[in-house]
């Protein structure tokens, strides 16, 4: 019931990466979007985590979940290698992909010195939802090893 529990939880949050703030670009503090006059340049202002590589980790949370069933429910280790891969390449996302855009300031700091960016709450979504993916597939695969060793 663990590695259910473990990889729903990493699917969710995973969509949920796609839809929250990925890079967050803030103006000389009094926020980015009040001090752009410009309405596209202030679109730049937060970046979701689906604006920045199009939604391509929805379907991957779909896998993760679909694979959480088989593995937790139905104690597949097909499924459970899935998991672990598929957290892995979560992870690559948000760590290769991601995490050195988050200090990017884009077309506002072309135009404002003081601007500054920092990662906001996507990031540590995809990192934790793809650990918990990770998590859930080891423990199908250490608890499979286990029972084996036993008998």
């Amino acid at each position: 019931m663990a590695v259910l529990v473990l990889g729903v939880a990493a699917a969710l949050l995973v969509v949920l990466a796609e839809v929250t703030n990925l890079v967050v670009v803030d103006v000389t503090g009094a926020g980015c979007v009040d001090a752009v006059a410009d309405p596209e340049l202030a679109d730049g202002c937060e970046i979701t985590g689906g604006e920045q590589h199009s939604f391509a980790l929805v379907p991957i949370a779909l896998l993760i979940g679909v694979m959480a069933v088989g593995a937790g429910l139905g104690g597949s280790r097909p499924a459970a290698v899935a998991l672990v891969v598929a957290g892995v390449l979560v992870l690559g996302v948000a760590l290769i992909g991601d995490l050195p855009d988050t200090s990017s300031t884009g077309q506002v700091g072309q135009n404002f010195d003081e601007a500054e960016a920092s990662a906001g709450p996507a990031l540590w979504l995809e990192i934790v939802g793809g650990a918990l993916a990770v998590a859930a597939g080891g423990l199908r695969l250490w608890s499979d090893r286990r029972v084996s060793r036993a008998t």
